[in-house]
């Protein structure tokens, strides 16, 4: 009995020492190949300010075609012709003459400027606001005392057409840029004079939304 439990015991110490003198190797998890690895994922995040360019020329010079001279026949008229040199009979009137190709009484011309602005860059909403106004003294381009008025300006990207539209701004890259138009009514009323009307303005904004 005595002998029994002396050998139990020895069998006991012998397996403790064993496990003390076990090389850590053996109880380490090792990756593949034998070295010890480990790995973590981090989330990440940017913040863009919102920001946006203005692409208009600063000066915008407006040679119209010339139009075609014309000789127009007004028929036949019969004059009275009194011996101190005076006459009476058919004459021509303002509200009888005969129309031109070109004719611009009483009416006025919208021109339309292609291309001539482009937006660019980043908004909460991806779009921007485009407005256009004439300034105060800026509506009349003058050469002497012959006037061209301008009103009724408008900006257009193709698919909205107003004196403000909210239109698409696209990134910052050059090539994602909205570019349009923009359209102006002159009224030739009041000129007289053929050569350069200077004088007119008019401003656009852009503006992120």
């Amino acid at each position: 009995m005595l002998l029994r439990k002396s050998f139990r015991q020895v069998a006991i110490s012998a397996l403790f020492a064993s496990m003390l003198t076990t090389p850590a190797s053996a109880v380490v998890a090792k990756g593949d190949g034998g070295g010890q690895s480990s790995s973590g994922t981090a989330e990440l995040t940017a913040n863009i300010p919102e920001f946006i360019v203005l692409h208009y020329y600063g000066t915008l010079s407006l040679n119209f075609e010339t139009p075609t001279s014309e000789a127009l026949n007004e028929g036949d008229a019969t004059m009275k012709v009194a011996w101190d040199g005076s006459s009476s009979g058919n004459e021509l009137g303002t509200s009888s003459l005969m129309n031109a190709e070109l004719e611009l009484d009483g009416t006025t011309t919208t021109v339309t400027l292609n291309n001539v602005w482009a937006v660019r860059g980043f908004s909460k909403s991806g779009n921007a606001e485009v407005s256009i106004v004439i300034p105060s003294g800026g509506d009349e381009l003058t050469l002497d005392k012959s006037i061209i008025t301008m009103s009724n300006a408008k900006v257009s990207d193709g698919r909205k057409t107003g004196a403000s539209i909210e239109t698409n701004l696209g990134g910052i890259a050059k090539s994602a840029a909205t570019i349009g138009s923009i359209l102006i009514d002159l009224d030739f009323s009041k000129t007289t004079l053929a050569g350069s009307h200077a004088g007119g303005k008019y401003t656009i904004t852009a503006e992120t939304i």
